[in-house]
């Protein structure tokens, strides 16, 4: 066996599988422990620290800000004019998306004001278009679906692409594993939260009705390790293969 190819590999397990497993073991197992403190570690449920301020919360906004800086680094560094359009694109969607999550400052205001300022509209994704679902609820489905084309069928396919572009950009088929086991985790936090654990003292943790975050969590890290792999791929912009 090639050498590289079972370094490669290794490496590969440790960070698609290992540390996931690790990374959740430890925030479920502190979130469903029963104990308070442990609980209020990963998401905090008083009237000074809303659940914005705990862990899990804190994790993805680390990812998404880790993503940004890197397309933003990319899209000063490149020289070529479609690489720069490409990576500017991705580094303002990373944008929109972390300062959607940190409220556009809102919370981090209210962390160091030491209570809420009342503001209703805090960001895009809670507000209802229809008056009857959240934005989030038919964001999450475009977003599902393109997960599981992008990061599930487009590996499974890689090797019947011929566009250039599109086939320097395709995951790796660890990525498969990662949302595999993301649904995984998903299921457990569900069936953890449906069977009460989150309770403490008859009252239900501040993740209630929100336990998909632990997904959303996963989700962002397999983001930024897809960054990771743009960042060191060459990159083939061009949409024929003059072969």
């Amino acid at each position: 066996m090639n050498q590289n190819y079972y370094n490669d590999t290794k490496k590969n397990i440790y960070i698609f599988i290992v540390i996931p497993i690790v990374i959740n073991f430890i925030l479920m197992g502190f979130y469903f422990s029963g104990n308070e403190f442990l609980q209020n570690i990963i998401s905090p449920n008083d009237a000074f620290y809303t659940r914005e301020s705990g862990l899990l919360e804190q994790l993805q906004n680390i990812y998404l800000l880790v993503i940004f800086g890197l397309f933003l680094n990319l899209s000063i560094k490149r020289t070529d004019k479609k690489e720069k359009i490409l990576f500017s694109l991705l580094s303002a969607i990373f944008a929109f998306l972390f300062l959607e999550e940190i409220d556009y400052g809102m919370n981090l205001y209210e962390f160091f004001l030491g209570h809420s300022s009342g503001c209703e509209i805090r960001n895009w994704h809670n507000q209802s278009a229809d008056g009857n679902r959240q934005n989030v609820h038919y964001f999450k489905q475009l977003i599902d679906i393109a997960n599981v084309l992008w990061f599930i069928i487009l590996p499974l396919v890689a090797s019947k692409i011929k566009i250039p572009f599109i086939k320097s950009i395709t995951p790796s088929r660890f990525f498969i594993i990662g949302f595999a086991l993301t649904a995984v985790f998903s299921s457990i936090a569900h069936y953890l939260y449906n069977i009460g654990f989150d309770e403490i003292n008859g009252l239900k943790g501040s993740l209630s009705g929100n336990i998909s975050e632990f997904r959303e969590n996963n989700t962002y890290y397999l983001y930024l390790l897809y960054a990771i792999q743009i960042v060191n791929t060459k990159l083939i912009i061009k949409f024929k293969n003059n072969s």
